[in-house]
């Protein structure tokens, strides 16, 4: 991996979270992630209390050798019991990139595992590495590449970094959504005449519900400093000079549907 991929995808993602997205466009991160790692196929898998759980496979060089059904049914009812990446997160409670030959024996136990080794080594993606964006109780939301051969050191430094970026722009992505359900059309609007970006919007959206700079970073995967930048841009779009005024003015613009 080269500093040419991980300047190309610092671009890529700033694109991305300079739009106005509402859904997370996990199809074109998952096309770039193959193409950069050149995987086989990567799927996203979306789990959360409520709803179906959720995988999308896009295949790159073949169709997973005619096993896309067998996978998609196996991720949704056995993963968690018996993908020894899935174990492992779920075992460790851990939320970092991991290859499937960096986890410990422990949860790659070849009985429990035996399914999974045979069905990736059948569609040629025996090594896999995954990038979760979220990990607690119940909810489970990253994509995982595969491919036939190992997934380097280098290639893992640079899922790291890819990692952090995307889970930015997944919380990001989300927080504009609320902030869009809430305000509505006439919302929307202000934010555009004021040239707030989706970033921006966010940002304030939170600050509104009475965040402080660092709960907002944390909540957004941003640093507090960041934070602090893009409230600085925000008061000069909106012509003041404190958070409180912005969140006033703000308000009296239309920009929130509502301060909680």
């Amino acid at each position: 991996m080269t500093a040419r991929h991980e300047r190309d995808w610092m671009e890529f993602v700033a694109e991305l979270m300079a739009e106005p997205l509402t859904e997370f466009p996990a199809e074109r991160i998952a096309l770039r992630l193959g193409e950069t790692f050149d995987g086989l196929g990567c799927s996203f898998n979306d789990m959360a209390p409520g709803r179906a759980p959720t995988i999308e496979l896009y295949p790159l060089r073949e169709n997973f050798s005619g096993y896309r059904d067998q996978i998609e049914e196996w991720s949704i009812e056995r993963a968690a019991e018996e993908h020894p990446l899935l174990r492992f997160y779920i075992g460790t409670g851990l939320r970092v990139p991991v290859r499937t030959h960096d986890v410990p024996a422990t949860y790659a136990d070849p009985r429990v595992c035996g399914e999974w080794t045979a069905l990736a080594r059948s569609c040629h993606c025996q090594d896999q590495m995954a990038l979760p964006l979220r990990l607690q109780p119940g909810v489970h939301r990253a994509f995982v590449l595969g491919r036939g051969e190992p997934f380097t050191d280098a290639e893992l430094d640079l899922c790291r970094v890819l990692w952090r970026v995307l889970t930015g722009l997944d919380r990001q992505v989300s927080a504009f959504a609320r902030a869009r359900r809430e305000t509505g059309a006439a919302g929307h609007d202000v934010a555009s005449a004021l040239r707030l970006t989706p970033r921006e919007s966010a940002v304030l959206t939170l600050l509104s519900q009475g965040l402080t700079a660092g709960a907002i970073g944390r909540r957004l995967d941003i640093a507090e400093r960041t934070v602090h930048k893009h409230l600085e841009r925000c008061y000069a779009k909106l012509g003041v000079a404190d958070r409180l005024s912005a969140v006033l003015r703000a308000q009296r613009l239309g920009l929130f549907g509502r301060v909680s």
